[in-house]
């Protein structure tokens, strides 16, 4: 007699609906933990970026005994600004077209031939310039800074930064503008932070000391920008005009999205990273005291300063 053939058992419905639960269960409790290794990647990134170009500030430092300016560009005196180099929309108070600080910082990140190309002579180049109630403003500036406009060194680009702009035109720091009187990049007078427009900060002159004193921060180009709303894109490579591009100003906590702000921003969760004048890079919580948080961007405000609120 020929042997019965067996037919395997086959998975019931309710079996194969318990597999499935299990792995969605699985799923939903690993999902935290790879979106939580990511963000920490991109945070290390993040450091590591604030970290290069804070030490490039300081080979700046020892080549010409004085930090980087925040920008530069032609200026006939304190909130005056010659024909070409002022803004056309809203009269020659305003700068129009100056180089900001990460021109400086370009020889000492390995892109000399990149800063070779660039000519400080004439105007800095935009190919977009977001505004408030106006059309995009860009592109403006002159021809010959066209090509290195769009050619950003991934070193000013936050992997956290949700992009609302490219990469290789807008970048995600900005440098310490102090608590003085509006505006950085337009005027010298009442400045008291790291850099301001044309400035020339000896490291004599940080009294409250290296290790107080914040550097550099993050500021999202997504954020919000002085008269630039969030998601709208500010924060050129290198051009500046009045909107304060690489510029943040304590006038507010980190994340505050108040409109017309100069406020540090970051897409990491629950903070921003920041450098210090001494090299060293650290975590600033949103929850940061805000005297605390304030007194940080002064170089000689004098203010005793306890750093172990800044992370809470």
């Amino acid at each position: 007699m020929a042997a019965r053939r067996q037919t395997p058992a086959a998975f019931t419905l309710i079996e194969l609906l318990v597999v499935i639960t299990i792995i969605g269960i699985l799923i939903a409790l690993l999902l935290p933990a790879v979106q939580g290794a990511r963000e920490a990647a991109r945070r290390a990134q993040c450091t590591n970026n604030l970290k290069q170009m804070t030490l490039a500030a300081m080979q700046y430092e020892f080549t010409y005994k004085c930090f980087p300016p925040g920008s530069t560009g032609a200026m006939t005196g304190n909130s005056s600004f010659p024909s070409g180099w002022s803004d056309p929309q809203h009269g020659s108070s305003l700068p129009w077209g100056h180089f900001g600080w990460p021109v400086m910082l370009l020889p000492y990140l390995e892109q000399q031939a990149l800063y070779n190309s660039i000519n400080m002579s004439v105007q800095a180049y935009a190919p977009s310039i977001p505004e408030n109630n106006l059309n995009d403003r860009g592109p403006a500036g002159s021809q010959s800074n066209k090509t290195a406009a769009s050619m950003q060194p991934p070193v000013f680009v936050c992997p956290s930064a949700a992009r609302v702009k490219p990469e290789i035109e807008f970048k995600d720091y900005a440098m310490n503008a102090g608590t003085g009187v509006c505006c950085p990049e337009r005027t010298q007078v009442g400045q008291d932070g790291i850099a301001f427009v044309n400035s020339n900060t000896k490291i004599a002159k940080v009294t409250d000391g290296t290790s107080n004193t914040i550097f550099f921060i993050e500021f999202a180009h997504s954020g919000n920008h002085s008269w630039i709303d969030p998601g709208k894109g500010a924060n050129q490579f290198f051009w500046v005009h009045h909107v304060s591009q690489g510029y943040v100003h304590p006038n507010l906590g980190p994340n505050d999205i108040s409109y017309n702000a100069r406020a540090a921003h970051s897409d990491h969760p629950g903070g921003v990273m920041a450098s210090k004048a001494d090299g060293s890079v650290f975590w600033i919580s949103d929850h940061i005291d805000f005297t605390t948080y304030r007194n940080m961007f002064t170089i000689r405000g004098y203010e005793v300063i306890d750093a172990s609120k800044a992370g809470y």
